[in-house]
Protein backbone atom coordinates (compact mmCIF):
# COMPACT_ATOMS: atom_id res chain seq x y z
CA UNK A 1 0.00 0.00 0.00
CA UNK A 2 2.54 2.33 0.76
CA UNK A 3 4.31 1.56 -2.53
CA UNK A 4 1.72 2.34 -4.50
CA UNK A 5 1.40 5.77 -2.34
CA UNK A 6 4.46 6.60 -3.20
CA UNK A 7 3.90 5.53 -6.73
CA UNK A 8 0.42 8.25 -6.64
CA UNK A 9 2.93 10.55 -4.60
CA UNK A 10 5.12 10.71 -7.72
CA UNK A 11 2.60 11.19 -10.45
CA UNK A 12 0.66 13.60 -9.06
CA UNK A 13 4.11 15.49 -8.79
CA UNK A 14 5.23 14.83 -12.37
CA UNK A 15 1.61 16.13 -13.66
CA UNK A 16 1.74 19.61 -11.54
CA UNK A 17 5.71 20.16 -13.04
CA UNK A 18 3.96 19.24 -16.64
CA UNK A 19 1.15 21.45 -16.20
CA UNK A 20 3.58 24.50 -14.80
CA UNK A 21 5.77 23.81 -17.71
CA UNK A 22 3.29 23.64 -19.93
CA UNK A 23 1.13 26.97 -18.38
CA UNK A 24 2.49 29.75 -21.34
CA UNK A 25 5.28 32.24 -19.74
CA UNK A 26 2.86 34.91 -19.99
CA UNK A 27 0.65 33.31 -17.47
CA UNK A 28 3.10 32.75 -14.88
CA UNK A 29 4.49 36.25 -15.24
CA UNK A 30 3.35 39.74 -16.56
CA UNK A 31 4.30 38.97 -19.74
CA UNK A 32 1.93 40.45 -22.63
CA UNK A 33 0.65 37.65 -25.07
CA UNK A 34 -0.01 39.72 -28.67
CA UNK A 35 -0.77 37.56 -31.52
CA UNK A 36 -0.25 38.81 -35.41
CA UNK A 37 -0.85 37.36 -39.24
CA UNK A 38 2.37 36.85 -40.37
CA UNK A 39 5.80 35.86 -39.05
CA UNK A 40 8.59 38.23 -39.31
CA UNK A 41 11.93 37.03 -41.86
CA UNK A 42 14.67 38.76 -39.86
CA UNK A 43 14.58 41.03 -36.71
CA UNK A 44 16.83 43.33 -38.30
CA UNK A 45 14.97 46.69 -38.70
CA UNK A 46 17.05 48.00 -41.73
CA UNK A 47 16.12 44.96 -43.81
CA UNK A 48 12.60 45.01 -44.43
CA UNK A 49 9.99 47.65 -44.40
CA UNK A 50 6.90 45.20 -43.47
CA UNK A 51 4.60 45.33 -40.60
CA UNK A 52 5.42 42.12 -39.34
CA UNK A 53 9.31 43.13 -38.38
CA UNK A 54 8.52 46.47 -37.44
CA UNK A 55 5.59 45.76 -34.65
CA UNK A 56 8.38 43.81 -33.15
CA UNK A 57 11.84 45.95 -33.37
CA UNK A 58 10.05 49.56 -32.62
CA UNK A 59 10.30 47.96 -28.52
CA UNK A 60 13.60 46.97 -29.58
CA UNK A 61 15.03 49.93 -31.10
CA UNK A 62 15.04 53.84 -30.78
CA UNK A 63 15.40 56.57 -32.96
CA UNK A 64 17.12 59.65 -32.84
CA UNK A 65 14.09 61.89 -33.40
CA UNK A 66 9.88 60.41 -32.95
CA UNK A 67 6.51 61.97 -33.17
CA UNK A 68 4.80 63.00 -30.50
CA UNK A 69 0.77 62.65 -29.95
CA UNK A 70 0.15 65.89 -32.41
CA UNK A 71 2.72 64.46 -35.34
CA UNK A 72 5.11 67.10 -34.09
CA UNK A 73 8.91 66.09 -34.28
CA UNK A 74 10.35 65.72 -30.96
CA UNK A 75 13.86 64.05 -29.46
CA UNK A 76 14.13 60.49 -28.40
CA UNK A 77 17.92 59.66 -28.50
CA UNK A 78 18.69 62.66 -29.42
CA UNK A 79 18.59 65.28 -26.89
CA UNK A 80 18.53 68.13 -29.24
CA UNK A 81 19.70 69.20 -32.90
CA UNK A 82 20.20 72.36 -34.95
CA UNK A 83 21.07 73.06 -39.01
CA UNK A 84 24.23 74.12 -38.75
CA UNK A 85 23.05 74.78 -42.82
CA UNK A 86 20.25 74.51 -44.83
CA UNK A 87 22.45 70.97 -45.56
CA UNK A 88 24.21 70.38 -42.28
CA UNK A 89 22.38 68.96 -39.31
CA UNK A 90 24.58 68.56 -35.93
CA UNK A 91 23.01 66.04 -33.25
CA UNK A 92 23.56 66.53 -29.91
CA UNK A 93 22.90 63.04 -28.06
CA UNK A 94 21.44 62.29 -24.76
CA UNK A 95 23.72 60.90 -22.29
CA UNK A 96 24.15 57.54 -20.11
CA UNK A 97 21.63 55.73 -22.75
CA UNK A 98 22.45 52.04 -22.23
CA UNK A 99 22.14 49.37 -25.32
CA UNK A 100 20.52 45.97 -23.67
CA UNK A 101 24.65 44.44 -23.94
CA UNK A 102 25.28 47.26 -21.24
CA UNK A 103 27.29 49.11 -23.38
CA UNK A 104 26.67 53.08 -23.74
CA UNK A 105 25.05 54.66 -26.67
CA UNK A 106 27.85 56.46 -28.23
CA UNK A 107 28.63 58.98 -31.20
CA UNK A 108 30.08 55.98 -33.15
CA UNK A 109 26.63 53.84 -32.93
CA UNK A 110 24.96 56.43 -34.65
CA UNK A 111 27.49 57.32 -37.45
CA UNK A 112 27.67 53.49 -37.74
CA UNK A 113 23.51 52.92 -37.96
CA UNK A 114 23.37 56.10 -40.07
CA UNK A 115 25.65 54.50 -42.65
CA UNK A 116 24.40 51.31 -42.07
CA UNK A 117 20.82 52.67 -43.85
CA UNK A 118 22.20 54.09 -46.61
CA UNK A 119 23.31 50.63 -47.61
CA UNK A 120 20.25 48.62 -46.35
CA UNK A 121 17.26 47.55 -48.59
CA UNK A 122 14.54 48.70 -46.12
CA UNK A 123 15.61 51.88 -44.87
CA UNK A 124 18.17 53.48 -47.65
CA UNK A 125 15.17 55.22 -49.59
CA UNK A 126 14.11 57.25 -46.31
CA UNK A 127 17.73 58.45 -45.59
CA UNK A 128 18.89 58.36 -49.09
CA UNK A 129 19.33 62.58 -49.15
CA UNK A 130 22.41 62.04 -46.96
CA UNK A 131 25.44 62.16 -48.72
CA UNK A 132 28.13 62.03 -45.28
CA UNK A 133 27.82 61.37 -41.58
CA UNK A 134 30.66 61.83 -39.26
CA UNK A 135 31.21 62.53 -35.09
CA UNK A 136 31.39 65.71 -33.86
CA UNK A 137 32.95 65.46 -30.65
CA UNK A 138 31.62 63.49 -27.77
CA UNK A 139 27.86 62.70 -27.80
CA UNK A 140 27.62 64.57 -31.48
CA UNK A 141 27.04 63.49 -34.61
CA UNK A 142 27.14 66.16 -38.22
CA UNK A 143 24.73 64.97 -41.18
CA UNK A 144 25.66 66.11 -44.38
CA UNK A 145 22.97 66.62 -46.90
CA UNK A 146 23.25 66.15 -50.98
CA UNK A 147 20.82 68.97 -51.02
CA UNK A 148 18.09 70.86 -48.47
CA UNK A 149 15.47 67.93 -47.45
CA UNK A 150 12.57 68.88 -45.88
CA UNK A 151 10.97 65.23 -45.02
CA UNK A 152 14.27 63.74 -43.77
CA UNK A 153 13.58 64.27 -39.80
CA UNK A 154 10.17 63.11 -40.60
CA UNK A 155 11.96 60.00 -41.90
CA UNK A 156 14.12 59.83 -38.83
CA UNK A 157 11.19 59.03 -36.77
CA UNK A 158 10.00 55.53 -38.63
CA UNK A 159 11.87 52.48 -36.77
CA UNK A 160 13.51 51.83 -39.98
CA UNK A 161 15.80 54.75 -38.68
CA UNK A 162 16.74 52.50 -35.70
CA UNK A 163 20.19 52.93 -33.33
CA UNK A 164 21.68 49.86 -33.33
CA UNK A 165 25.37 48.81 -31.22
CA UNK A 166 28.29 48.94 -33.91
CA UNK A 167 30.12 46.50 -31.77
CA UNK A 168 27.85 43.72 -31.47
CA UNK A 169 26.11 44.23 -34.74
CA UNK A 170 29.81 43.70 -36.52
CA UNK A 171 29.98 40.93 -35.02
CA UNK A 172 27.67 38.54 -37.40
CA UNK A 173 24.76 39.39 -40.15
CA UNK A 174 23.37 36.41 -38.42
CA UNK A 175 23.47 37.90 -34.68
CA UNK A 176 21.73 41.57 -36.98
CA UNK A 177 18.82 39.80 -38.29
CA UNK A 178 17.50 37.28 -35.24
CA UNK A 179 18.93 38.51 -31.93
CA UNK A 180 19.79 42.25 -32.15
CA UNK A 181 20.53 44.46 -29.80
CA UNK A 182 19.05 48.46 -29.54
CA UNK A 183 18.10 51.07 -26.43
CA UNK A 184 14.58 50.41 -26.14
CA UNK A 185 12.44 49.14 -23.29
CA UNK A 186 12.52 45.26 -24.38
CA UNK A 187 15.38 43.02 -25.51
CA UNK A 188 14.92 39.59 -27.58
CA UNK A 189 15.03 36.36 -25.35
CA UNK A 190 13.75 34.22 -27.77
CA UNK A 191 13.93 34.22 -31.43
CA UNK A 192 12.05 30.77 -31.93
CA UNK A 193 12.07 30.76 -35.42
CA UNK A 194 9.86 33.80 -35.70
CA UNK A 195 6.77 31.51 -34.57
CA UNK A 196 6.98 32.12 -30.93
CA UNK A 197 8.93 35.78 -29.86
CA UNK A 198 9.76 36.65 -26.17
CA UNK A 199 10.74 40.15 -25.32
CA UNK A 200 11.66 40.91 -21.86
CA UNK A 201 12.08 43.94 -20.44
CA UNK A 202 15.52 46.43 -20.02
CA UNK A 203 15.83 47.10 -16.55
CA UNK A 204 18.26 50.11 -17.70
CA UNK A 205 16.04 51.49 -20.37
CA UNK A 206 16.72 54.83 -20.02
CA UNK A 207 13.55 56.56 -19.58
CA UNK A 208 12.67 53.67 -17.02
CA UNK A 209 11.87 49.99 -16.46
CA UNK A 210 8.71 49.20 -18.41
CA UNK A 211 5.81 48.10 -16.32
CA UNK A 212 4.98 44.68 -17.63
CA UNK A 213 7.68 42.05 -17.64
CA UNK A 214 7.91 41.46 -21.06
CA UNK A 215 5.85 40.52 -24.33
CA UNK A 216 5.54 37.42 -26.57
CA UNK A 217 4.87 37.84 -30.20
CA UNK A 218 2.91 34.86 -31.52
CA UNK A 219 2.03 33.89 -35.11
CA UNK A 220 -1.90 32.91 -35.49
CA UNK A 221 -2.26 33.07 -39.81
CA UNK A 222 -5.77 32.68 -39.46
CA UNK A 223 -8.35 35.05 -38.75
CA UNK A 224 -10.79 33.09 -37.24
CA UNK A 225 -7.80 31.53 -34.77
CA UNK A 226 -6.68 34.43 -33.85
CA UNK A 227 -9.88 35.47 -32.73
CA UNK A 228 -10.91 32.24 -30.80
CA UNK A 229 -7.43 32.76 -28.96
CA UNK A 230 -8.14 36.11 -28.11
CA UNK A 231 -11.77 34.93 -26.73
CA UNK A 232 -10.35 31.65 -24.39
CA UNK A 233 -7.79 34.03 -23.12
CA UNK A 234 -4.66 32.43 -24.74
CA UNK A 235 -3.59 36.05 -26.30
CA UNK A 236 -3.95 38.66 -24.55
CA UNK A 237 -4.02 41.50 -27.78
CA UNK A 238 -4.88 40.41 -31.58
CA UNK A 239 -3.29 42.53 -34.31
CA UNK A 240 -5.55 43.01 -37.29
CA UNK A 241 -8.82 41.98 -36.31
CA UNK A 242 -11.21 41.41 -39.34
CA UNK A 243 -13.75 43.88 -39.65
CA UNK A 244 -16.04 40.81 -40.10
CA UNK A 245 -15.22 40.38 -36.50
CA UNK A 246 -15.52 43.40 -35.05
CA UNK A 247 -19.01 42.88 -33.79
CA UNK A 248 -18.32 39.94 -32.00
CA UNK A 249 -15.47 41.64 -30.26
CA UNK A 250 -17.94 44.44 -29.02
CA UNK A 251 -20.46 42.62 -28.17
CA UNK A 252 -17.83 40.28 -25.84
CA UNK A 253 -18.06 41.52 -22.13
CA UNK A 254 -14.60 40.44 -21.63
CA UNK A 255 -12.88 42.52 -24.75
CA UNK A 256 -12.76 46.16 -26.29
CA UNK A 257 -12.12 46.99 -29.69
CA UNK A 258 -9.80 49.30 -30.64
CA UNK A 259 -9.52 50.72 -34.40
CA UNK A 260 -9.57 53.51 -36.26
CA UNK A 261 -8.82 54.66 -40.04
CA UNK A 262 -4.92 53.59 -40.04
CA UNK A 263 -2.42 55.15 -42.28
CA UNK A 264 -1.89 52.00 -44.30
CA UNK A 265 -3.39 51.83 -48.17
CA UNK A 266 -4.00 48.77 -49.54
CA UNK A 267 -3.05 48.70 -53.27
CA UNK A 268 -2.06 46.71 -56.40
CA UNK A 269 1.61 47.06 -57.85
CA UNK A 270 1.62 46.28 -61.65
CA UNK A 271 5.00 45.03 -62.95
CA UNK A 272 5.52 47.57 -66.13
CA UNK A 273 8.73 45.34 -67.08
CA UNK A 274 6.41 42.49 -68.21
CA UNK A 275 5.38 42.07 -71.35
CA UNK A 276 1.52 43.57 -71.80
CA UNK A 277 1.47 45.39 -68.80
CA UNK A 278 4.58 47.57 -69.93
CA UNK A 279 1.14 49.19 -72.35
CA UNK A 280 -0.08 52.29 -70.04
CA UNK A 281 -3.68 51.19 -71.69
CA UNK A 282 -3.67 47.43 -69.94
CA UNK A 283 -2.89 48.86 -66.95
CA UNK A 284 -6.19 51.55 -67.22
CA UNK A 285 -8.12 48.90 -68.32
CA UNK A 286 -7.16 46.63 -65.73
CA UNK A 287 -8.20 49.69 -63.11
CA UNK A 288 -11.41 49.85 -64.90
CA UNK A 289 -12.36 46.39 -64.26
CA UNK A 290 -11.61 46.59 -60.54
CA UNK A 291 -14.44 46.77 -58.00
CA UNK A 292 -13.55 48.83 -55.23
CA UNK A 293 -16.74 49.34 -53.55
CA UNK A 294 -17.43 45.20 -54.07
CA UNK A 295 -13.50 45.08 -52.59
CA UNK A 296 -14.66 47.49 -49.53
CA UNK A 297 -17.88 45.79 -48.67
CA UNK A 298 -17.28 42.11 -49.42
CA UNK A 299 -13.59 41.85 -47.24
CA UNK A 300 -13.97 44.77 -45.20
CA UNK A 301 -17.64 45.56 -44.33
CA UNK A 302 -18.08 48.77 -45.28
CA UNK A 303 -15.45 49.72 -42.73
CA UNK A 304 -12.58 51.87 -44.72
CA UNK A 305 -12.52 54.21 -47.77
CA UNK A 306 -12.39 53.57 -51.64
CA UNK A 307 -8.71 54.56 -51.93
CA UNK A 308 -7.88 57.62 -55.34
CA UNK A 309 -3.99 57.96 -54.14
CA UNK A 310 -1.37 55.76 -52.69
CA UNK A 311 -0.88 58.26 -49.77
CA UNK A 312 -2.94 58.32 -47.33
CA UNK A 313 -5.78 61.15 -46.58
CA UNK A 314 -4.01 61.65 -42.95
CA UNK A 315 -0.45 62.03 -44.65
CA UNK A 316 1.05 65.82 -45.36
CA UNK A 317 1.03 66.02 -49.22
CA UNK A 318 -2.26 64.06 -49.85
CA UNK A 319 -3.86 64.74 -52.67
CA UNK A 320 -8.18 63.77 -52.56
CA UNK A 321 -8.80 65.46 -55.64
CA UNK A 322 -7.53 63.03 -58.30
CA UNK A 323 -10.09 62.27 -60.76
CA UNK A 324 -10.78 58.22 -60.35
CA UNK A 325 -11.03 55.26 -62.39
CA UNK A 326 -14.65 54.20 -62.44
CA UNK A 327 -15.97 50.62 -61.72
CA UNK A 328 -16.76 50.01 -65.53
CA UNK A 329 -15.80 46.73 -67.30
CA UNK A 330 -17.70 47.94 -70.41
CA UNK A 331 -14.70 50.56 -70.40
CA UNK A 332 -12.15 48.07 -69.55
CA UNK A 333 -12.91 45.39 -72.56
CA UNK A 334 -13.42 48.40 -75.32
CA UNK A 335 -9.98 49.17 -74.20
CA UNK A 336 -8.68 45.84 -74.32
CA UNK A 337 -10.35 45.29 -78.13
CA UNK A 338 -9.01 48.63 -79.36
CA UNK A 339 -5.46 47.44 -78.14
CA UNK A 340 -5.75 44.22 -79.70
CA UNK A 341 -5.17 42.48 -76.56
CA UNK A 342 -6.34 39.04 -75.98
CA UNK A 343 -4.77 35.76 -74.88
CA UNK A 344 -4.03 37.18 -71.52
CA UNK A 345 -2.32 35.09 -68.68
CA UNK A 346 -1.13 37.06 -65.07
CA UNK A 347 -0.18 36.26 -61.82
CA UNK A 348 -1.23 37.77 -58.67
CA UNK A 349 1.40 36.79 -56.20
CA UNK A 350 0.44 38.07 -52.33
CA UNK A 351 2.21 36.73 -48.98
CA UNK A 352 -0.57 34.75 -46.84
CA UNK A 353 -2.44 37.40 -44.95
CA UNK A 354 -5.73 36.13 -45.58
CA UNK A 355 -7.82 39.42 -46.64
CA UNK A 356 -5.23 39.95 -49.48
CA UNK A 357 -5.87 36.20 -50.27
CA UNK A 358 -9.53 37.42 -50.16
CA UNK A 359 -8.82 40.39 -52.47
CA UNK A 360 -6.75 38.67 -54.91
CA UNK A 361 -10.04 36.09 -55.32
CA UNK A 362 -11.85 39.22 -55.94
CA UNK A 363 -9.63 40.88 -58.48
CA UNK A 364 -9.36 37.69 -60.49
CA UNK A 365 -12.91 36.84 -60.66
CA UNK A 366 -13.18 40.97 -61.91
CA UNK A 367 -10.45 40.54 -64.85
CA UNK A 368 -11.91 37.22 -65.36
CA UNK A 369 -14.84 39.33 -66.49
CA UNK A 370 -13.20 41.91 -68.56
CA UNK A 371 -11.90 38.91 -70.19
CA UNK A 372 -8.19 38.52 -68.60
CA UNK A 373 -7.36 35.11 -67.26
CA UNK A 374 -5.10 35.24 -64.09
CA UNK A 375 -3.41 32.92 -61.42
CA UNK A 376 -3.11 33.42 -57.75
CA UNK A 377 0.39 32.77 -56.14
CA UNK A 378 -0.12 32.54 -52.04
CA UNK A 379 3.68 32.22 -50.69
CA UNK A 380 4.78 33.07 -47.27
CA UNK A 381 5.85 36.64 -46.77
CA UNK A 382 9.83 36.23 -46.70
CA UNK A 383 9.27 34.08 -50.28
CA UNK A 384 7.15 37.73 -51.34
CA UNK A 385 9.63 39.93 -50.79
CA UNK A 386 12.54 38.28 -52.06
CA UNK A 387 10.34 37.03 -55.25
CA UNK A 388 8.53 40.15 -55.80
CA UNK A 389 11.67 42.22 -55.61
CA UNK A 390 13.48 40.24 -58.53
CA UNK A 391 10.40 40.78 -60.70
CA UNK A 392 8.57 37.32 -60.46
CA UNK A 393 5.28 38.63 -60.59
CA UNK A 394 3.21 40.38 -63.03
CA UNK A 395 0.77 41.93 -60.38
CA UNK A 396 1.27 42.04 -56.61
CA UNK A 397 -1.13 42.86 -53.67
CA UNK A 398 0.36 44.71 -50.39
CA UNK A 399 0.04 47.52 -48.29
CA UNK A 400 2.24 50.46 -46.75
CA UNK A 401 1.81 51.18 -43.39
CA UNK A 402 3.47 54.81 -43.05
CA UNK A 403 5.25 55.35 -39.72
CA UNK A 404 5.53 59.13 -40.48
CA UNK A 405 3.67 61.88 -41.44
CA UNK A 406 5.44 63.40 -44.65
CA UNK A 407 4.19 61.82 -48.36
CA UNK A 408 8.02 61.26 -49.30
CA UNK A 409 8.52 58.13 -47.43
CA UNK A 410 5.42 56.74 -49.64
CA UNK A 411 5.92 58.40 -53.06
CA UNK A 412 9.76 58.18 -53.13
CA UNK A 413 9.78 53.90 -52.30
CA UNK A 414 7.05 53.28 -54.42
CA UNK A 415 7.99 55.30 -57.55
CA UNK A 416 11.18 56.54 -57.66
CA UNK A 417 13.74 55.21 -60.02
CA UNK A 418 16.50 54.93 -57.21
CA UNK A 419 13.80 52.79 -55.40
CA UNK A 420 12.91 49.85 -57.89
CA UNK A 421 13.50 46.33 -56.53
CA UNK A 422 14.02 45.96 -52.74
CA UNK A 423 13.76 49.50 -52.19
CA UNK A 424 10.31 49.45 -52.18
CA UNK A 425 9.54 50.08 -56.32
CA UNK A 426 8.17 46.97 -57.36
CA UNK A 427 6.38 48.30 -60.30
CA UNK A 428 9.71 48.90 -61.98
CA UNK A 429 8.13 52.06 -62.83
CA UNK A 430 10.80 54.74 -64.19
CA UNK A 431 9.55 58.25 -64.44
CA UNK A 432 12.16 61.38 -64.78
CA UNK A 433 9.13 63.57 -64.33
CA UNK A 434 8.26 61.88 -61.22
CA UNK A 435 11.56 61.76 -60.20
CA UNK A 436 11.95 65.50 -60.56
CA UNK A 437 8.55 66.13 -58.98
CA UNK A 438 9.68 64.47 -55.91
CA UNK A 439 12.75 65.62 -55.69
CA UNK A 440 11.87 69.36 -55.47
CA UNK A 441 9.44 68.02 -52.85
CA UNK A 442 12.25 67.31 -50.93
CA UNK A 443 14.01 70.42 -51.37
CA UNK A 444 12.42 72.84 -50.31
CA UNK A 445 10.59 73.91 -46.70
CA UNK A 446 8.33 76.06 -48.79
CA UNK A 447 5.06 73.68 -47.56
CA UNK A 448 2.97 74.68 -50.11
CA UNK A 449 5.40 74.24 -52.92
CA UNK A 450 5.88 70.68 -51.01
CA UNK A 451 2.28 70.12 -51.57
CA UNK A 452 2.04 71.28 -55.19
CA UNK A 453 5.11 69.11 -55.89
CA UNK A 454 3.27 66.07 -54.76
CA UNK A 455 -0.04 66.84 -56.46
CA UNK A 456 1.96 66.70 -59.76
CA UNK A 457 3.61 63.33 -58.63
CA UNK A 458 0.22 61.87 -57.53
CA UNK A 459 -1.23 62.97 -60.75
CA UNK A 460 1.31 61.52 -62.69
CA UNK A 461 0.93 58.15 -61.00
CA UNK A 462 -2.91 58.26 -61.53
CA UNK A 463 -2.36 59.06 -65.03
CA UNK A 464 0.21 55.82 -65.50
CA UNK A 465 -1.11 53.20 -62.87
CA UNK A 466 1.75 51.72 -61.79
CA UNK A 467 -0.23 51.00 -59.21
CA UNK A 468 -3.90 50.61 -58.30
CA UNK A 469 -4.85 52.16 -54.93
CA UNK A 470 -7.87 50.18 -53.66
CA UNK A 471 -8.85 50.82 -49.99
CA UNK A 472 -7.78 53.01 -46.91
CA UNK A 473 -8.06 50.41 -43.98
CA UNK A 474 -9.64 50.70 -40.52
CA UNK A 475 -6.96 48.97 -38.32
CA UNK A 476 -8.61 46.57 -36.29
CA UNK A 477 -7.21 45.29 -32.64
CA UNK A 478 -8.57 43.29 -30.48
CA UNK A 479 -7.42 43.68 -26.38
CA UNK A 480 -8.54 41.95 -23.31
CA UNK A 481 -9.92 43.98 -20.76
CA UNK A 482 -6.98 43.14 -18.47
CA UNK A 483 -4.62 45.44 -20.30
CA UNK A 484 -4.95 48.88 -19.09
CA UNK A 485 -4.21 52.09 -21.04
CA UNK A 486 -3.68 50.41 -24.36
CA UNK A 487 -3.98 52.82 -27.34
CA UNK A 488 -2.75 53.79 -30.73
CA UNK A 489 0.00 56.40 -31.00
CA UNK A 490 0.40 59.15 -33.48
CA UNK A 491 1.86 56.68 -36.20
CA UNK A 492 -1.03 53.68 -35.25
CA UNK A 493 2.06 51.84 -33.65
CA UNK A 494 1.63 50.09 -30.69
CA UNK A 495 4.15 51.80 -27.66
CA UNK A 496 3.89 49.12 -24.98
CA UNK A 497 6.47 51.14 -22.51
CA UNK A 498 4.15 53.76 -21.66
CA UNK A 499 0.55 53.02 -22.07
CA UNK A 500 0.32 49.29 -21.19
CA UNK A 501 0.32 47.22 -17.39
CA UNK A 502 -1.68 43.81 -17.35
CA UNK A 503 -4.48 43.51 -14.05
Amino acid sequence: MKKYLIVLILVVVGIVLLIREIIPEHKKNNFIMVAQGLKPKSLDPHLYNEFSTLAITEHVFNTLVTLNDQGNITPELAENWEYISEKEILFNLKKNVKFHNGKEMTEKDVVFSLQRMLKKPGSQTIVSDIESVKEAGKYRVLVKLKNPSAPLLYNLTMPLAAILNEEYSLESEEKSSLSPIGTGPFKIKKWNNGENIVLEKFHDYYKGSPKIDGIIFKVITENSSRLAALETGDIDIAYAISPIDFDTIIENPKLNLLHKLSTTTEFISLNVMKEGLKNKNLRKAIHHSINKEGILEAVFLGRGKIAKSPINPSIFGSYQELEGYEYNPSKAKEILKEENLENLNLKIWTSENILRVQIAQIIQSDLKDVGIKSTIEIVDLGTFLQKTSSGAHDILLTGWVLGASDSDAVMSALFHTSSIGSGGNRSFYSNIELDSELELARHTNDSEKRKNHYKKAQEIVADDNPVIPLIYKIDGIGVNKKIKNFQYNKSTMRNYYEVMEKE
